[in-house]
């Protein structure tokens, strides 16, 4: 099956003969919206007519129709429904369906996933439940396949994955219905230099979407990441690197994610040509944050605020991303297309104060939130309870890094705040009884990775700038993309703590102040994931954050922060299980 597979625009055949009936004004529409303005994409402008529904379809547009039911919608504009271009449910911390129960409302109507974050955990097992867990939900979720498990090749031996899969293995998965391609492919030093294995993953998907993850490649190495055929990337912080990229026929996605946020930074590339050719993504956006300000509505709402014009916004929520990933059946307000579009209205005179959404609608019926939280509770339960950190007992020991002399020149991590890149910093920091001493009044805190997939005992430890705890310790099993433990804090004792109370709990986020006192989130599914209500996580989200600050970290986001500084393919300098890994280079380095 092609890229342009299933998802066509038009009535199945069986039912043509009424839905031209009602198209052409024979019949009654099922609904029929009155008085609105209506984005129409492809002249890029709000017009005034009625829209009318049949089933899942709309029928009509333009012309003036009858319905069984009419819904005057003065005032009101209506759009298509927004996709996320990009996203891992895993890290929303939510189940598919109780990700439908916040998403939906906020008019997100459609998901691209990566499951690369239960892949990593669960290998082909995680893929398989991903389909399975979102195969019969409301919201559409599409997949594309993992492309890199784990993140980086083994034989650099950069990290320990929960698993790792071949080309052999992803292959089957290609001709799913709702697999659209293959997901970001991490391992562009493979792309570059022809790696067998990355060549057969491209090939294999060759006729679907692929996607990229590229950041800060630019020149000639791009040119050469591009002709492999993929065809977009996410992980674009600058506005020129994203224009070098754009001009060279790649689909950029802005994405507003809990920890990065390049939406302000990459938003003034939108404009009426443009926006045929970027799309909107929240990447790993936790239900706190979508509870607070939204999901890819709120990146939405940051570009009408920027004065960029609503026609090109909307387009990009919608149009674009339906065109590049084959989804011919949606994305467009016109006869027959699928009936996914949202009722919104402007917050003041204009569209730069902003919009609400009043209501969503999804396969032509009104999204209930009765309804999403009924079918989220009865999927809760449905997935096996696994044991998710095996680790041996952390011992203070391991912990300690023997130095000699007074003062010692050390590799430390440096955080930048709202981004997943981080600084490749150089900090003189004392010796104390042979060990280096991160005491706060240096600045730097205590970190390490512990491998929790197969009781290897690999532990890489470092240090780190940014998180500025004066006291206690944050550990936790949402590590990317191994999602192994890790676990940051102000002293070694307080960190073993943390690794023993998240292995109690069988995974999830940490938070103790090292005098007695913890917050904890139970993530069971996978160490990732809980079946709890969005509305319990959200609170408990926020809870962790206030206790994080009480000890002296001013993150706005710690979690996914932390969960970053493990990843070996976001620049500059990183730590995983098998020690501080230099992005750049591709390989393990000392902490001296």
């Amino acid at each position: 099956m092609g890229i342009n597979g299933p998802f066509q625009r038009g009535a199945p055949a069986g039912d043509l003969k009424q839905a031209i009936a009602v198209a052409r004004g024979e019949q009654p529409a099922d609904l029929v919206f009155k008085n609105a303005q209506f984005l129409d994409v492809y002249s890029g402008k709000f017009i005034a007519g009625d829209i009318a529904i049949r089933g899942e379809q709309i029928i009509g547009t333009c012309e003036s129709y009858e319905g069984k039911k009419i819904i005057d919608a003065s005032g009101m504009f209506i759009v298509p429904g927004f996709i996320d271009a990009h996203v891992h449910i895993e890290s929303s911390m939510m189940t598919p369906a109780r990700f439908q129960q916040v998403a939906l409302p906020c008019g997100t109507t459609t998901v691209i996933w990566d499951p690369h974050e239960i892949a990593n955990v669960w290998g082909k097992k995680g893929i398989e439940w991903a389909l399975s867990a979102s195969e019969k939900l409301l919201m559409d979720f599409f997949v594309m396949i993992p492309s890199c498990v784990p993140a980086t090749p083994p034989q650099f031996g950069l990290e320990t994955s929960g698993a790792e899969l071949k080309a052999a293995d992803i292959r089957p998965f290609a001709g799913h219905p709702r697999v659209l391609g293959l997901a970001e492919m991490m391992n562009f030093p493979g792309v570059l230099h022809a790696d067998d294995e990355v060549a057969t993953k491209l090939s294999d998907f060759s006729l679907k979407a692929r996607d990229g993850h590229s950041p800060g490649l630019r020149g000639k190495d791009l040119n050469g990441y591009l002709v492999s055929g993929i065809q977009s990337c996410h992980e674009s912080t600058q506005l020129e690197e994203a224009r070098e990229k754009m001009r060279k026929g790649m689909h950029v996605l802005i994405r507003e994610g809990s920890c990065a946020k390049d939406a302000d930074a990459l938003l003034p590339l939108v404009d009426a040509y443009s926006s045929a050719v970027l799309h909107l993504c929240s990447d790993d956006r936790n239900p706190a944050d979508i509870a607070k300000e939204g999901h890819i509505n709120w990146i939405i709402e940051k570009a009408l605020r920027q004065g960029i014009a609503a026609e090109s916004v909307f387009r990009v929520a919608s149009w674009a991303p339906a065109r590049a990933y084959g989804l011919h059946d949606r994305g467009v307000l016109a006869p027959g297309f699928r009936a996914d579009f949202c009722l919104i209205k402007q917050r003041g005179k204009n569209w730069s104060a902003g919009f609400e959404v009043l209501d969503v609608y999804k396969n032509g019926a009104r999204v209930d939130a009765r309804q999403l939280q009924q079918v989220a509770e009865q999927s809760v339960g449905a997935v096996a309870a696994e044991q998710n950190i095996r680790i041996k007992p952390l011992r203070l020991e391991q912990l300690a890094i023997p130095a000699t002399g007074k003062k010692i020149l050390t590799r430390v991590i440096g955080v930048r705040p709202g981004q997943i890149l981080t600084d490749a910093l150089q900090i003189e920091l004392p010796i104390e009884n042979g060990y280096l001493a991160i005491t706060p009044s240096t600045g730097c805190n205590k970190i390490a990775v512990i491998e929790r997939h197969h009781a290897s005992g690999n532990i890489g430890v470092g240090v780190v700038k940014g998180f500025a705890l004066s006291k206690g310790a944050i550990a936790t099993s949402v590590n990317h993309d191994s999602h192994n433990v890790i676990v940051v804090g102000a002293d070694d004792a307080t960190m073993v703590q943390a690794v023993e109370r998240l292995q109690k709990i069988n995974g999830g986020i940490v938070v103790t102040d090292g005098a007695g006192k913890w917050l904890e989130l139970s993530l069971p599914v996978a160490g990732l994931m809980s079946e709890a209500p969005p509305e319990t996580i959200a609170k408990q989200i926020e809870a962790l954050r206030h206790f994080t600050k009480t000890l002296g970290c001013e993150l706005d986001e710690p979690f996914l922060t932390l969960s970053f500084l493990a990843l070996p393919v976001i620049p500059t300098l990183k730590i995983t299980d098998r020690g501080l890994v230099d992005v750049i280079k591709f390989a393990v380095v000392p902490l001296f």
